[in-house]
């Protein structure tokens, strides 16, 4: 059995996101995490620690290249 692989979602448009996570949940080997803004995927990545970070650049609370600087400075690599 192979390891199901957690992968965050962080982007402010609802139809995307959903879309997103919908495909990715046909698959056994995926979980989806999902937050709308930057604040709440830096929470996220704390809370849940994914495998994987798909990150928007246009977030409305912040730049999601800083969002990913913070969760850097923050341990995740």
């Amino acid at each position: 059995m192979s390891q199901v692989r957690k992968i965050l979602i962080v982007d402010d448009d609802t139809e995307l996101r959903s879309a997103l996570a919908e495909q990715l949940s046909l698959y056994d080997e995926f979980s989806t995490v999902v937050a709308e803004n930057a604040t709440k995927g830096v929470a996220a990545l704390k809370a849940n620690a994914p495998d994987l970070v798909i990150m928007d650049v246009g977030l409305p609370d912040m730049d999601g290249r800083e969002a990913v600087k913070i969760a850097r400075k923050n341990g995740y690599k």
